[in-house]
């Protein structure tokens, strides 16, 4: 066998250890319970429990799309991670949702058979202006706002 053979072969292995590992602890690590182990999420964790997307994995909202969407999340965790571990994970740190990812689920394309109620029609004129999902459904995943009210309550005179 040549030598570039030899390599080649070496590497696809390699390769293939690699991505198995990483979609393995993608699937692991992404699950709203490990989501809640990382983060200072607890209440929005329990919040999300009661709520009518008590069945929607953390992902479908806060997960990007398209071909490098894993990859994405597992970069933001392990920055997540190191945030944590220096102790500067703050209040008000920016959790990503996308509104596409709401507009996909409430239009059948992305889990039809989450039966997901469907968008209403009038929606369309007000996502087109530009109108964000969460300027009218802040609270739907989970109650937003569970630290911060915390903080403020205890500046309250």
């Amino acid at each position: 066998m040549k030598s570039y053979q030899r390599n080649l072969i070496i590497f696809g292995l390699i390769f293939l250890l690699a991505y198995t590992v990483f979609r393995f602890t993608y699937a692991w690590y992404t699950t709203p319970s490990a989501c809640q182990k990382c983060h200072e999420i607890e209440p929005y964790y329990i919040s999300w429990q009661k709520s009518a997307h008590k069945n929607t994995d953390c992902r479908d909202c806060h997960e990007t799309r398209g071909a490098f969407h894993r990859l994405d999340s597992i970069i933001r965790g392990i920055r997540d991670v190191s945030i944590k571990i220096k102790g500067d994970y703050g209040l008000f740190t920016n959790p990503i949702y996308h509104d596409s990812n709401c507009i996909t689920c409430h239009i059948g394309n992305d889990k039809p058979e989450s039966k997901a109620p469907f968008m209403p029609e009038s929606h369309a004129k007000i996502i087109k202006n530009g109108v964000g999902c969460n300027n009218c459904h802040r609270d739907t995943g989970h109650k937003n706002g569970l630290g911060v009210d915390a903080k403020f309550e205890i500046l309250s005179p």
